[in-house]
């Protein structure tokens, strides 16, 4: 019977630290910010719920033996399937010893893949911090470019005595520690109390260089509600990157971008309507563009519907530059269609520097609207 059970075994004790630490809200409240390794998360939760509860509770209740990493972290890199590499990545994290933790984290943060790398690094700081936290927060206050460990470390500690992690937080003396580490107790705040987390955020004072502590609650409090978030963050008087507006839009229209492009519509002001529109219209283009067009297609001409189409056209150009063209010039208003038109032109000669222009002239884009070819780091007006 236990050699039976042994392949089982492995597997349980792969994924049981990763539902440990969902359950702890740790794990799954940092992923829920990054759409693009959900199905990692779902991928795991399904193989957890495949098994007998009775087999799994068992294995969960004993975690004192982990399972030797078949592969090392260069060969699991060099796995092409996605599935077999995540599933690797689990089994290379609980392998790790306490010591091997921070050389570890180290060498995460060279992969060269955005999706492991951020997937990889959250599993690993999640069992540190649920292993040992006044480790995982040395760690991170002694090595430059790490603070971000102390999101997790001060989250956790919130969840156990929220004033304690707060006036903890609030005495780190480097600035950047400190950031994070409040960010991680506003982060616990904002799942059951996002208006006390605003009120609370307000009295401890800005930082230069990083984003408010107001946009990580304001993305939170829209996962759970949407609604509310949006209407308390109109009622603020904020452009730009850091409208909380922008904030709630970007993580509504994740979960619900009918819902979030609907309610965009709602803004009395023309430009903070256009811009939320926007905004939803490049993730939705994304996720479901045939959905998006129908979404567009049903709107009024207007200044509401040109913003949509100029975000859904610049979107298209990523992949398909004619048909991203063929949108941008149902634009109505000359001005708001030269810049989508333009914007489509930067995007495709960033992306095909070599036959961009003979694209976008066969397209119909005028001449003067084709920028020369853009330096491959970084495309002009993005």
């Amino acid at each position: 019977m236990t050699m039976r059970l042994q392949p089982l075994h492995i597997l349980i004790v792969a994924v049981a630290f990763v539902i440990g630490v969902i359950v702890d809200h740790v794990f799954f409240a940092k992923l829920s910010t990054s759409s693009a390794i959900q199905p990692a998360v779902k991928a795991v939760q399904a193989r957890l719920s495949a098994l007998p509860s009775d087999e799994s509770q068992s294995v969960v209740a004993d975690q004192t033996v982990l399972p030797p990493a078949s592969k090392s972290l260069d060969a699991i890199l060099a796995e092409r399937d996605r599935r077999q590499r995540t599933t690797d990545l689990e089994a290379f994290i609980n392998s790790l010893r306490p010591a091997d933790y921070a050389a570890a984290l180290k060498r995460i943060r060279r992969m060269p893949g955005n999706n492991d790398r951020e997937l990889a690094s959250r599993l690993l700081v999640a069992r540190w911090v649920q292993s040992d936290p006044n480790a995982a927060l040395q760690f991170a206050a002694s090595n430059r470019g790490f603070e971000y460990v102390a999101d997790d470390v001060f989250e956790q500690a919130a969840s156990t005595d929220l004033q304690g992690a707060l006036e903890r937080a609030k005495s780190l003396p480097s600035t950047d520690l400190r950031y994070m580490a409040l960010r991680g107790v506003l982060s616990f705040m904002a799942d059951t109390n996002p208006a006390g987390a605003l009120q609370l955020s307000q009295t401890l004072g800005d930082f230069p260089g990083n984003e408010p502590l107001s946009s990580v609650i304001y993305r939170q409090w829209a996962a759970n509600d949407p609604q509310s978030a949006a209407l308390a963050a109109a009622k603020e008087n904020v452009d730009g990157w850091r409208s909380p507006v922008g904030q709630v839009v970007r993580t509504w229209a994740g979960q619900d971008p009918a819902a979030a492009a609907n309610w965009s519509l709602s803004l009395s002001d023309a430009s903070a309507q256009s811009r939320s529109i926007s905004q939803v219209m490049r993730q939705w283009a994304r996720q479901d563009p045939t959905a998006a067009a129908n979404w567009i297609n049903a709107l009024p001409q207007g200044s509401s519907h040109d913003a949509a189409v100029a975000a859904f056209a610049y979107t298209l150009a990523q992949n398909d530059p004619q048909y991203a063209v063929s949108w941008a010039q149902n634009i109505a208003d000359e001005t708001a269609r030269n810049n989508a038109l333009q914007r489509v032109s930067r995007e495709v000669m960033w992306r095909n520097p070599t036959q961009g222009a003979a694209i976008l002239q066969a397209a119909g884009v005028p001449p003067n609207l084709i920028p020369q070819p853009a330096n491959r780091g970084q495309p002009a007006g993005r």
